[in-house]
């Protein structure tokens, strides 16, 4: 038995409670917004627990795109574009959550971590039922959402434009009268705007992060709900970064370890190694 109901979910196609944006909540030293929370559309179905976000309306229903689709980027096709073109996947409001917590690419890989370049921390929290399917809400009604891609696989992420794929529509005499773009059943995420972090030197000791700092929230380029922070170091070494999660049931981890305490809250921890200055890139 976990130490709360998985879900207490207040559904209605109102403002999600005491709505939080990215450059509200609280940031530990270094921190910053990652800047594409408000100019994102939200394309993956959400659970909010107390808080949300500025031009995000709860809901069950799927906004589907409008307006027409752009062309001519790497990727062959026509889309739906962030920051161009707007969408909504569903949402939520809840008082708690079951979840399995996945850690930025850069922090799971290989990718060189270094002394004075920016670190990105980036840890999203994925819905789960317990025993059931992950893309499935507490009523067992499959909620759908719209997969997003690098539309220009080139350049860097924060570069490339970002689009859902739009397909066209024909009448009966094979004449296109118009765009639309595909739904999916995706699992869920979870966004808890009570959730804090901190980052810790393991040889010293010392927090580089305090404890009960708060990373900022976004809507990634891909439309998912995210926690996110720009990490720097002076020292290299091993460092400890530890996200506590007041409302959330954290059924796994990707990589590192987390404590699922009955009294909670329950924690992800993970250790990350940072080299020597040399100019690595440890941002994603």
């Amino acid at each position: 038995m976990t130490r709360r109901t998985a879900f207490t979910v207040i559904v209605g196609a109102m403002l999600c409670a005491a709505l939080v944006t990215s450059s509200v909540l609280a940031k530990g030293p270094g921190g910053k917004p990652g800047g594409e929370t408000l100019s994102n559309n939200l394309s993956v179905p959400t659970i909010m627990i107390r808080g949300g976000f500025t031009g995000v309306t709860c809901g069950l229903s799927l906004v589907a795109p409008t307006g027409t689709p752009l062309s001519g980027y790497e990727l062959a096709g026509s889309y739906y574009v962030q920051g161009v073109h707007k969408w909504q996947a569903p949402c939520v409001t809840a008082t708690s959550a079951m979840a399995r917590a996945e850690w930025g690419d850069n922090l799971s890989g290989d990718a060189k971590l270094s002394v004075g370049s920016p670190i990105r921390v980036e840890l999203g929290l994925i819905n789960q039922v317990a025993g059931d399917d992950p893309t499935q809400w507490l009523d067992d009604t499959s909620m759908q959402g719209y997969t997003v891609l690098k539309l220009e696989p080139s350049k860097l992420d924060r570069e490339s434009a970002y689009g859902t794929l739009a397909t066209p529509v024909y009448n009966e005499l094979g004449e296109q009268t118009g765009w639309t773009a595909t739904a999916e059943n995706l699992a869920a995420r979870v966004f808890d705007a009570e959730v804090t972090f901190s980052v810790r030197n393991l040889a010293t000791g010392t927090y580089v992060v305090p404890l009960g700092s708060n990373p900022t929230a976004e809507i990634n380029a891909t439309g998912k709900v995210v926690y996110g922070y720009n990490l720097r170091v002076t020292q290299a070494g091993q460092y400890e970064i530890t996200f506590v999660l007041p409302s959330v049931d954290i059924t796994g981890v990707d990589v590192g370890t987390y404590v699922q305490d009955p009294a909670g809250p329950d924690t992800v921890t993970l250790v990350i190694t940072v080299a020597g200055g040399g100019g690595g890139k440890g941002g994603k």
